[in-house]
């Protein structure tokens, strides 16, 4: 078992938090359908197969927790913001190479396959952020820029969900469709 707190990347805490994170996941997954297609919940949930709407839940999973961590913990990391943005990037990354793996060598869709996929990355999302958290350094003003970049992506996340541009990635794959 690893000693040092710095490289354990699987400690209780982290654990928890992806647990959590990949529960909000699945909800998120059906949000859209259980309220009834309420549209504000179309805002951060998903809305259709599309790979946008699993990037969408991986963003708005992964916030929550967050936001609700940080709301929570008394003391805060010095690179939360920072690491918060390679979490999410790196999440995003892993789904989707994954993803597309997964589809270029079976040619077929499993939502478990789909669920299974965004726990690994979740998982490695996490250990990206643990790195940042304990290795690297950033000045505030670093931090305070990164904690926009954050803000910025939430906003883009929200307008590509209302208005979704006439890319594949939009697409639902299970029946072509480009809108909700």
């Amino acid at each position: 078992m690893i000693k040092n707190k710095e490289l354990n990347f699987f400690s209780k805490e982290t654990l928890i938090d992806i647990t959590i994170t990949c529960i909000i996941g699945i909800i998120l997954h059906f949000a859209y359908e259980f309220s009834g297609k309420n549209i504000l919940v179309a805002l951060f949930s998903a809305v259709n197969n599309s790979i946008w709407n699993h990037i969408k839940i991986i963003i708005f999973s992964i916030y929550i927790v967050s936001l609700v961590k940080m709301y929570i913990t008394p003391k805060r990391e010095k690179n939360l913001w920072t690491a918060l943005f390679f979490k999410i990037i790196t999440a995003i990354i892993a789904m989707l190479m994954l993803y597309n793996l997964y589809i270029f060598l079976f040619m077929v869709h499993n939502l478990i396959v789909d669920i299974c996929i965004f726990y690994i990355a979740i998982t490695l999302a996490s250990i990206a952020q643990k790195v940042i958290l304990n290795k690297v350094n950033v000045s505030p003003v670093v931090e305070d820029v990164y904690k926009y970049i954050n803000l910025a992506l939430i906003i883009l996340t929200i307008i590509f969900s209302i208005y979704p541009l006439n890319l594949n990635v939009f697409r639902d794959i299970l029946n072509n469709k480009l809108r909700i």
